[in-house]
């Protein structure tokens, strides 16, 4: 029988309440990506990421929410929706913790665009591309359930979530 890990804090357990929900976008959300490889495996992903432009504000995401400049949110290029994260510049070491709710669109070599909020986090002053890592927190499976990344140190373990009502 496998493990069973609970989570407690405020950040994870509400992403993971969100997540076991599902990934897929609502059914009237337009389709921006080209399909690409969705990596479930959790493992640390390390590449290029840039700012969200600003012209973006409001505009309908993959998940069929709205953007918005001001939360904690990222398009990626390989994690699946819903997934959560934890951003690192490698420029300064700045950390920032991430929802993926949108797709890129044509990556350029990106793995991530990073709302403008989660720059701000990140030290990025202006745009342009800037070296990161990702370690996932919690990543939605096929399934329906959730599986913990490496940026948990749990990896691969399967998470439960247990009480309580999402709280956005």
């Amino acid at each position: 029988m496998g493990t069973r890990v609970l989570i407690y804090g405020t950040v994870l357990a509400l992403a993971l309440a969100d997540t076991a929900r599902g990934n897929e976008p609502a059914a009237d959300a337009p389709q921006q990506a080209s399909r690409t490889t969705v990596d479930r495996s959790g493992r640390v992903l390390r590449g290029q990421a840039a700012i969200f432009a600003s012209n973006l504000a409001g505009q309908t995401m993959a998940d069929g929410g709205r953007y918005d400049p001001e939360t904690s949110i990222a398009a990626s290029s390989s994690l699946p929706l819903g997934s959560t994260a934890r951003v690192t510049n490698l420029r300064n070491g700045q950390t920032a913790i991430v929802r993926v709710r949108d797709r890129l669109p044509g990556t350029n070599g990106r793995m991530l665009n990073v709302s403008a909020k989660v720059a701000q986090f990140l030290g990025v002053r202006r745009g342009g591309v800037f070296p990161v890592t990702v370690a996932p927190l919690a990543v939605p499976q096929a399934d329906g359930g959730v599986q913990l990344g490496a940026g948990t140190g749990l990896a691969g373990r399967r998470a439960y979530v247990t009480g309580g009502h999402d709280r956005r």
